[in-house]
């Protein structure tokens, strides 16, 4: 659980149950057992959780946003290169984005041990992202928000997974875009791991899908594969191939 703190950075009580409690017999035990052991981290100062709820004060324990706590630190940092956490309350925009992400990684957890597929690797921030030389030999970073290694019976793939939750312009989602098109020319990725991955756009709903498709269509042509755009709700099925992504021209 701290380990899954420590990738993810903000993890709620419902999402660190399906990740570390899903193999009990009914969702109520796991339920008790998961807050039992979260308050036993808490009192020992292992983990913390933020004054902000999701849900409100009503949903009781369920509503914690939960992050490596002091003593949690201490023990990460045991590890060379473990990161400092960051203790000041974050904001609600912020802890929007980070839970989303989250998400995304939980459902692909999920996913593998459905058998849907089969999770060979994920990467979260900082570990995802990839500096570079630009065009004109300024030093860039590329800052995707989440890495993933995928495979099905037929196909092995890989994915930038870009989490839009409708609060950037489009010149700005472009403006990515663009810096994904600069890093795939340098053949640094492609060199490394043998292969350039699909960046993979998920977004609130299926109107910011469209909008988003449009743009990239405007910009890149109807026949690019590079950029593709999905829901979240559709997330999984996209990865697994079952579902082509919004406005697809597949």
């Amino acid at each position: 659980m701290l380990l899954s703190l420590a990738a993810c950075r903000l993890l709620t009580t419902g999402q660190l149950q399906r990740l570390h409690f899903a193999d009990h017999a009914t969702e109520g035990a796991a339920s008790r057992i998961c807050r039992r052991v979260l308050a036993r981290l808490q009192r020992l100062g292992v983990i913390e959780h933020l004054d902000r709820r999701i849900g409100g004060v009503r949903a009781g324990s369920a509503s914690y946003v939960w992050r490596v706590g002091p003593v949690g630190e201490r023990l990460l940092r045991q590890d060379e290169g473990a990161p400092r956490g960051r203790h000041k309350q974050p904001g609600l925009r912020f802890v929007d984005h980070v839970l989303a992400v989250a998400e995304c990684s939980v459902q692909l957890v999920e996913a593998d041990r459905r058998g849907d597929l089969e999770l060979l690797a994920t990467e979260h921030e900082p570990a995802c992202w990839r500096g570079f030389l630009g065009a004109y030999g300024g030093a860039e970073t590329l800052k995707p928000d989440l890495y993933a290694v995928t495979a099905t019976t037929e196909y092995e793939d890989s994915w930038f997974i870009e989490v839009d939750r409708s609060t950037e312009s489009l010149p700005t989602l472009l403006k990515k875009c663009a810096q994904y098109e600069r890093y795939q020319r340098t053949g640094r990725e492609q060199e490394q791991r043998g292969v350039f991955p699909a960046v993979l756009w998920v977004v609130p709903d299926d109107r910011r899908a469209g909008v988003l498709v449009a743009a990239i269509r405007r910009r890149y042509g109807t026949d690019q594969e590079l950029f593709r755009v999905t829901t979240a709700a559709s997330f999984v099925s996209v990865i697994v191939g079952a579902a082509d992504p919004p406005g697809s021209s597949n």
